[in-house]
């Protein structure tokens, strides 16, 4: 079995559908709980591929410490063949201090640290950070309501200025010990880094890497992302993201008469009643928080949207979700109980259709807030 500690839901998704397209048999859960056999990958072992979602980008350095212990010390129990450290392709979190954390336990000397990832113009040089070819804290990801980029150098994304952190080229020899940050300009510098991780090495990054490992392991099994998918009605659309691309595209369906209902400061039952009619009437509702809002903190809108959307599913009772936003997607399923998830679709490079393990017939697709939709997708 290979084990995947992510840490939030989409990035676990997100590898969940690069487990998929490469044909093993995939579970997505936000505990590592029972059911499954150490060292078990056979028939009836349980999943080939084990992606546990922390949740620990929303959380205090101490916190995700707490959190990615217990859960490295469950996942080693596990006697996986290896382990896979899923981190954001632009270094939000506390990457180094979970890295440390993973290395302690697992009693590993060294990391390959590889975030970027060229597919989405995300690429690494000479030490910085450019997304499409511009230095990062040129876009939307300077206005993060929780981790902020205001430098492209990589230091200072990691904070590790006054303990830098080692960064080499694909053809610069590797240090015996520490964490290394792999740089990355193209596809084939992911192919060598696949190559070139050594045994006894923790392997961590963003999912251009960990694809290519796969394709290293499981060459002839890879398939392409579908193209295309008309979601089950009713359908509720749930945006937790704060990039204007998204926040805009809802403005516009709201505008042009779509079935969009923002979050309201007190949600309550006439609101869920609300958005119960459009799913009945429309076969389809858009939830969001009210732009206009700006005194609630990340953490006090993700719990006000948890309980708003899972009041709404438990009147409504829609056949599909999708949710935008890894943090948003976490409280959502920690109200409604759910902790299970088999992928059935890679729709998209990181839009993931997965059936609920505890919710019979209903399909839920999460998708990274910072994630173009795919043009042969709307909602």
């Amino acid at each position: 079995m290979i084990a995947v500690i992510a840490d939030d839901l989409t990035g676990a998704a997100e590898l969940g559908g690069i487990g998929l397209r490469h044909g093993l048999r995939t579970e997505v859960r936000m505990r590592v709980g029972g059911g499954l056999v150490p060292g078990g990958s056979g028939a009836g072992d349980g999943p080939d591929l084990l992606v546990i979602a922390g949740d620990s980008r929303s959380k205090s350095e101490a916190a995700a410490v707490e959190e990615m212990s217990t859960i490295t010390r469950q996942i080693q129990e596990l006697q996986p063949e290896w382990i896979f450290k899923k981190t954001d392709s632009v270094l939000r979190g506390h990457v180094m201090a979970e890295l440390r954390v993973h290395l302690d336990i697992l009693q590993l000397p060294s990391a390959l640290l590889v975030p970027a990832n060229p597919a989405l113009g995300r690429t690494i040089r000479a030490g910085h950070y450019y997304l499409n070819g511009r230095p990062i804290h040129h876009s939307a990801f300077s206005i993060d309501p929780e981790f902020p980029i205001l430098s492209p150098d990589v230091q200072d994304m990691l904070h590790t200025r006054s303990r830098p952190v080692e960064l080499r080229r694909v053809e610069e020899e590797l240090p015996e010990r520490g964490i290394v940050v792999g740089e990355v300009q193209d596809a084939n510098d992911l192919r060598v880094w696949a190559r070139r991780l050594r045994p006894g090495m923790l392997a961590a990054g963003a999912a251009g890497f960990f694809s290519a490992l796969l394709d290293r392991n499981f060459p002839m099994m890879a398939q392409e992302a579908i193209n295309g998918h008309v979601f089950g009605s009713p359908l509720l659309f749930v945006s937790g993201s704060t990039f204007d691309r998204s926040r805009n595209a809802i403005a516009r369906q709201r505008e042009s008469g779509g079935p969009v209902s923002y979050i309201p400061v007190q949600p309550g039952g006439s609101w869920q009643e609300l958005v119960a009619g459009m799913l009945q009437k429309r076969g389809k509702a858009i939830v969001a928080i009210d732009p206009a809002i700006h005194d609630r903190s990340a953490v006090e809108l993700r719990t006000m949207m948890a309980t708003a959307v899972s009041g709404i599913i438990k009147q409504a009772r829609p056949a599909e979700i999708i949710i935008e936003g890894g943090a948003t997607a976490y409280a959502i399923f920690e109200a409604t109980g759910w902790q299970t998830f088999v992928p059935e679709q890679e729709l998209a490079p990181g839009l993931i259709r997965m059936r609920v393990g505890e919710a019979p017939g209903l399909f839920v697709t999460v998708k990274p807030g910072s994630y173009p939709w795919p043009d042969t997708i709307t909602y």
